[in-house]
């Protein structure tokens, strides 16, 4: 066991099986071969040789239907249009920041599609939508979080510590929408960190993505941490699901209204889905009130469509690179990626007191939400998030491309800017 502060000493056999993605592409496990030389010598060395196969997406819940209406609306209309349609209440909840009651309802075997299409088309009090998905991974193809032996890479590359003599994010809130986190890992401290659990995880393997979120944003070990004495206000959103850990825009639109509500200054979203109409709204929200969003590109490929929440209009959204600066090649490509950070094989936390190693999109975006926090703890008025585009490292083509955005984030040239 490591003590604070303190790398923890991994094997080879443990460092090959912590790497992982956070989000995109989901595959299982089908088998696990461990007829190799390394495992007949010495249990040590054995790794075992898994079969992946992908796992296809669901786009939302197939017994669930969304009802939003204005919430100076009476609720009994909005029971009728239920017992019209022969819909079971299961969830009610008041969206603060944009003034709307949101009912989550059992379709009772009704297809939710035709229903959106039907209350839709004959009531204009109360909008119907789909609970639609969207997705982190907890179980991935390795061969696209490749070892990085350098864990000390994604401060060097980014200038993280040139902020450390000023400060370390003191005063600063990120709101975080993730699944739960484990809360007594040693390098997490659990006086800055406040968690409001939707989703009732319990097993640590549901708390996976988002402890190694939160030790990307604020752990204390000196190797992880970005912005180790800012706060975190985290929104337990995802539950871990047979085809991976899965958030409703329910769950999400309940959460994100959760953090406007806490004041929070910024907002990380490392997850991906298609785009959904409730979630918009309050991003959209989130972004009037003065918060800044920062989302993942996604890691479904450079032929995937646009990945959102990062797709929208004022997100900053975030691709990853190795400690090379080369894109992740599973990555979203597009003309809404804006920023790269280090986001290959990083060291972070993990649940019960562990560490691993973790690739994708989410801990990049975790990565700038954490640069953001040191920038705004040394100057809140009148900041501009656009300070970090304009001093990015040009990656790729000249100028802002598709698989970079403006580049490299580097949080020692917008120092130099921050006037």
């Amino acid at each position: 066991m490591s003590k604070k502060g303190i790398l923890v000493t991994i094997t080879l056999a443990g460092l090959l099986a912590a790497c992982s993605s956070t989000d995109g592409t989901r595959y299982a496990v089908v088998n696990t071969n461990y007829n190799n030389p390394a495992c007949k010598i010495s249990s040590t060395w054995c790794v075992g040789k898994h079969d992946y196969v992908p796992l296809q997406s669901k786009a939302y819940a197939s017994d669930e239907l969304l009802l939003v209406y204005d919430a100076e609306i009476d609720t009994l209309e909005a029971d009728n249009i239920m017992k019209a349609y022969q819909l079971k209440p299961q969830k009610r909840v008041q969206l603060a920041a944009l003034n709307v009651n949101l009912i989550t309802a059992n379709t009772n075997g009704q297809n939710p599609v035709q229903l959106r299409q039907a209350i839709n088309a004959n009531q204009k009090t109360v909008r119907a939508n789909t609970n639609n998905y969207y997705y982190t991974s907890l179980v991935t193809n390795p061969a696209i979080a490749p070892v990085v032996s350098s864990t000390g890479y994604p401060f060097s590359l980014t200038g993280v510590e040139a902020a450390y003599p000023f400060t370390k994010g003191k005063g600063v809130k990120i709101g975080m929408v993730d699944t739960p986190l484990d809360l007594f890992h040693e390098s997490l401290r659990r006086e800055n960190i406040r968690l409001v659990d939707l989703v009732g995880a319990q097993e640590p393997a549901a708390k996976l993505h988002g402890t190694e979120i939160a030790g990307t944003l604020v752990s204390d070990n000196p190797k992880i941490g970005i912005a180790p004495e800012a706060s975190l206000y985290v929104v337990g959103a995802f539950g871990k699901k047979a085809d991976g850990t899965t958030g409703t825009a329910a769950d999400i639109a309940q959460a994100i209204d959760l953090c406007i509500r806490a004041n929070v200054d910024i907002l990380n979203l490392s997850f991906a889905g298609d785009q959904d109409s409730l979630v918009d709204d309050m991003i959209a929200k989130a972004i009037k009130q003065g918060i800044i969003v920062v989302a993942s590109a996604g890691n479904n490929g450079p032929s995937a469509k646009p990945a959102y929440p990062a797709a929208l209009e004022g997100v900053i959204a975030v691709t990853a690179i190795d400690n090379k600066q080369n894109v992740l090649f599973k990555a979203n490509r597009g003309d809404y990626i804006d920023l790269a950070a280090p986001g290959v094989g990083i060291f972070t936390t993990s649940p019960q007191s562990s560490y691993k190693l973790s690739t994708g999109t989410s801990i990049a975006t975790a990565h700038v939400s954490g640069i953001i926090a040191l920038l705004l703890s040394m100057k809140r008025q009148g900041f501009d998030p656009n300070i970090l585009t304009s001093t990015a490292i040009d990656l790729g083509q000249s100028g802002k491309d598709n698989d970079y955005g403006y580049g490299l984030v580097n949080l020692s040239q917008a120092l130099k800017a921050l006037k």
